[in-house]
């Protein structure tokens, strides 16, 4: 017997989030931040979604409700509806992404993901990777463990903060590939500088470098804050946290892998639901998720979290986080502050930052706190990234405080 989200919620004590969502004008994100709820209070305001976002209270709500219900009844009938709502999330993440749910895995968070594509991918001895040096360890160090234990070598490549042009960026890759090249992978946006790579162009103009290169893209700072189509973009893999932009429940992660590439790459893990045979795979990406014993609260809550951006509209908080990240470069520029992140409207994304020197960045951080309420982070520099929780007196407030602490930036 199964029940329906909606029916399963009212059982166990709360409306589904389905219903809530009938409140949100999605004509209007404006309007529709303003009926968002959210744990924190204004003296302690989150902008630092590049690391970690709050997951709106309805979110939380469903969270606790699921593991609630599994509390109070471990029932194989129960389990079972509970861990069917994991389809659901496949599916509602998919229909985002311009995939198919065979083709997402929900796995526990970027760095599984990256991880599952560093030991997965048929890599052999005399074999190079490139990597962009803005990646993230999961999508670098790892890189190099795994190289080191093949006999592969990698080759890393830099984009200049000045660069002018999609093109020039295009050109810094198809300059770093060789003939020997088996693997590409790059961050979509930099979490240390705020960089936003063309991906599209990129993996277009390496598909005519070398046709065969496998591609993945690290998309921690991408999904939930920019509107993606993977359908448009020929990449093999993509990786991200529902526990940044995305606001879903944490510990829980997604990694899309291109149909013709799921036999090829092989599971870091091989635990329930594989079957009792080495060729008995869940079907499609399913099998870089068959991790055994899960939060099966946290991942049918990714459902829910997957509902609200339905309701905003993925372009709808991609447009409202670059208007407040807009406004906030442009007050910190009449500051007279040193960007570390570019003011290129090609490059720019949601994650801004500026220069600090590295004995001073905790300090300014901990002071910009005190002052504001504001909550930044001490990576590259000052790290502020506003997402649709904010508010332009949030913005306010820390640029006040910036500008108070001043004397910190050099």
């Amino acid at each position: 017997m199964t029940v329906e989200r909606r029916d399963f919620l009212k059982v166990v004590g709360g409306a589904s989030i389905a219903s809530s969502l009938t409140t949100y004008s999605t004509a209007s994100l404006g309007t529709a931040t303003d009926s968002l709820a959210f744990g924190f209070t204004d003296e302690n305001v989150p902008m630092n979604a590049a690391n970690l976002c709050p997951m709106p209270s309805n979110v939380t709500a469903a969270h606790a409700r699921y593991a609630q219900a599994l509390d109070l009844s471990l029932s194989a009938d129960n389990r079972t509806t509970i861990v069917g709502f994991k389809e659901e999330a496949r599916s509602r993440v998919a229909a985002m992404l311009g995939s198919s749910s065979d083709e997402i895995a929900i796995v526990r968070n970027t760095s599984e993901a990256n991880n599952v594509i560093v030991q997965g991918i048929p890599l052999q001895a005399g074999d190079e990777v490139v990597l962009w040096d803005q990646n993230h360890p999961s999508n670098g160090v790892a890189w190099d463990v795994q190289a080191k234990r093949v006999g592969a070598t990698v080759r890393r490549f830099s984009v200049p903060r000045d660069t002018n042009s999609i093109d020039e960026v295009v050109d810094h890759f198809i300059a770093a590939v060789s003939d020997k090249t088996t693997a590409v992978s790059f961050t979509h946006i930099s979490n240390i500088t705020g960089f936003r790579t063309p991906a599209a162009e990129i993996c277009a103009a390496l598909r005519k470098r070398k046709a065969d290169v496998f591609i993945h893209i690290d998309g921690a700072q991408t999904w939930g804050a920019v509107d993606i189509d993977l359908g448009a973009i020929e990449v093999d893999s993509f990786s991200g946290s529902a526990h940044k932009w995305f606001m879903g429940p944490r510990e829980v992660g997604i990694l899309y892998v291109r149909k013709q590439h799921i036999d090829n790459i092989w599971p870091n893990i091989v635990s329930i639901p594989w079957g009792q045979m080495v060729d008995d795979a869940p079907a499609g990406a399913r099998k870089f998720d068959a991790l055994g014993q899960r939060d099966d609260a946290a991942v049918a809550a990714l459902g829910d979290a997957a509902a609200l951006h339905e309701a905003l509209t993925p372009a709808g908080i991609e447009a409202r986080s670059m208007m407040l990240a807009d406004r906030l470069r442009e007050s910190l520029q009449d500051l007279g502050v040193t960007f570390v992140s570019t003011s290129n409207p090609l490059f720019t994304s949601s994650v801004v930052i500026i220069s600090v020197p590295r004995e001073s960045a905790r300090e300014l951080t901990g002071k910009v706190y005190d002052d504001s309420g504001i909550i930044t982070a001490p990576t590259g520099g000052l790290r502020m990234s506003p997402h649709v929780y904010n508010t332009e007196d949030h913005i306010d407030r820390v640029v006040a405080a910036v500008k108070k602490f001043k004397n910190l930036l050099s």
